[in-house]
């Protein structure tokens, strides 16, 4: 390994770059020492040893009190204002024709402005008129309908009436058709009856006939005997006769027993016929029940159906008359839409309204203007202000708001008008204090005499008070001003400092006036130091009054 030797020649070591860095660093550190570090040193050691006396000790302070100073004449800055101002729209879409005014121009109250040529809406008055005549003719043939309608409820309900006859009448038939039926059944029933009674009349005779055929029988054989017997002898010629007679007899009962037979028989066959025929008669009988039974059930249907077509012919006439209502409703819709656009027609002139200065003009003759409203300045056609009467707003501090009333003369001083003061009054108060800046909103109106001022130009408001207002006032050197805010230090009955923010009002140099926070007996910490603290025990050395 090999060793480096020392450089023999010094000269050449003292030369060399590491040496000469320290040499620059040795004097560069007494330097700073000497210009910096040492002062600071020195600084931090007294601040040591004064926070060791703090610490050590009770903190000795000045103090003073608060005063109440009569409140003198007020002034207070503000700005001037119209008494009104307001921004002039076009309140129909056309093309500015007309032009009278522009800015500075003063102008009375109704007077014409400009004029503006709207076709369109002459075009839809135009159309809104006829369709108010429309309307108009339909209700004419509303009414018209209505009556129609109510004559074919008339009619209908002729229909019914007569309806309802036709069912009388179908009735009334029903029950002549039910009586000619029962009397066809009655005849046929006696002409059923009939019947059985040639019949048995006929058996009756058949009976008798086979009783004299017997009879003739016994009587012919008895003839033939007696014949027998007389040529014989055995009997008179009497009794030969007598049964000859007898024969005689029996033979024209048969025959007298056919014939009633041939009559029976005939009665039998008229009898049948009869009932046949009261059969025919009966059939037809019950065919003109059903008949007059369809006639009634038909008749019942035409009656409904008339009743319904009432019904439905009423419904007609409530529709008819819905449709007179919808169409009086129509006209008098197309009647609003008609003075709509006459009212629009009527805007055909701007004029003005109030008396007053024209501040401001944005459109020439020939421009395109659409109505408007305060969302959109830039359509407005002109700007006025009424500038006979200004208004001027300030907000008057919460130790002066009682004397400051409604009526309250009060002078405005205006720079760029030397000498001149302009009298006026308190018009009214906002009634509240507005607790960010501890004042109210009060208005003053002036009489703009001369057209002297105008509207928003800086000027200051000279209230004059009644002396019995009273405002705090401490010394200036009493403050502490810092990032929390504006604070005075307060010792309190316990000789601990108590930190308090204040609001403050107008400065008068080595005074200033305090709107809130203080109630006037405190005691002040006079040029109180940031090494002070919130609750920190002090000693009071003296008590110094404000003046």
């Amino acid at each position: 390994m090999e060793t480096k030797e020392p450089n023999p020649n010094p000269q050449v070591d003292a030369k060399s770059p590491g040496r000469t860095i320290s040499v620059v660093g040795a004097l560069a550190l007494g330097t700073l020492l000497v210009g910096g570090i040492m002062p600071r040193l020195q600084q931090s050691k007294n601040l040591a040893e004064d926070t060791k006396d703090i610490n050590g000790s009770v903190r000795e302070v000045n103090v003073v009190s608060p005063h109440l100073q009569i409140a003198d004449a007020l002034q207070l800055p503000s700005n001037i204002r119209a008494l009104e101002e307001t921004l002039i729209y076009a309140r129909t879409s056309g093309y500015l024709t007309r032009r009278y005014v522009d800015i500075g121009s003063r102008v009375l109250k109704g007077q014409v402005l400009a004029e503006v040529q709207s076709p369109d809406v002459d075009q839809q008055a135009f159309q809104a008129r006829a369709d108010q005549a429309k309307a108009v003719a339909t209700v004419g043939q509303s009414e018209a309908d209505v009556q129609n309608k109510q004559a074919g409820v008339q009619e209908m309900e002729a229909q019914v009436a007569r309806a309802r006859a036709g069912i009388e009448q179908a009735r009334a038939l029903l029950a002549g058709s039910i009586s000619r039926l029962s009397q066809t059944k009655s005849a046929l029933a006696a002409a059923s009856a009939k019947v059985a009674q040639t019949r048995q009349a006929l058996a009756v005779q058949r009976a008798s006939l086979k009783q004299t055929e017997a009879q003739r029988d016994l009587a012919e054989t008895t003839a033939k005997r007696y014949r027998s017997m007389l040529q014989q002898g055995f009997v008179a010629q009497q009794d030969a006769d007598q049964a000859e007679a007898t024969l005689k007899t029996t033979s024209a009962a048969v025959e007298s027993s056919r014939a009633s037979i041939g009559a029976a028989q005939a009665d039998v066959d008229a009898a049948l016929q009869d009932v046949e025929s009261g059969k025919a008669v009966v059939s037809t009988a019950e065919a003109d029940v059903r008949s007059s039974r369809e006639n009634v059930s038909a008749a019942q249907a035409a009656y409904t159906s008339a009743v319904a077509n009432v019904s439905a012919a009423k419904a007609n006439v409530g529709a008819s008359r819905a449709n007179v209502v919808a169409s009086v409703a129509q006209v008098r819709s197309n009647q609003a839409n008609t003075e709509r656009f006459s009212v629009l027609q009527g805007f055909s002139k701007i004029v003005a309204p109030f008396d007053g200065v024209i501040t401001l003009r944005n459109a020439d003759v020939g421009s395109l203007v659409t109505p408007g409203d305060s969302t959109n300045t830039k359509l407005a056609l002109f700007s006025m202000a009424r500038v006979d009467t200004l208004r001027i707003q300030v907000g008057v501090p919460q130790t002066y708001f009682q004397s400051v009333k409604p009526g309250t003369k009060v002078t405005i001083l205006v720079r760029e008008l030397p000498g001149r003061k302009f009298e006026g009054s308190v018009f009214q108060n906002a009634g509240a204090i507005d607790p960010a800046t501890r004042t109210m909103l009060t208005e003053v109106r002036v009489k703009n005499l001369g057209n002297l001022m105008v509207p928003g130009m800086y000027a200051r408001v000279q209230f004059a008070v009644d002396g019995t207002a009273q405002a705090i006032r401490i010394p200036s050197n009493t403050l502490t001003i810092d990032a929390s805010g504006t604070r005075v230090d307060v010792v309190g009955p316990d000789n601990k400092l108590r930190f308090v923010p204040i609001k403050l009002g107008r400065d008068f140099g080595t005074e200033v006036e305090v709107t809130s926070g203080l109630a006037g007996n405190e005691k002040l910490v006079s040029n109180p130091t940031d090494d002070l603290k919130d609750g920190q025990e002090v000693k009071i050395l003296a008590s110094k009054e404000a003046k």
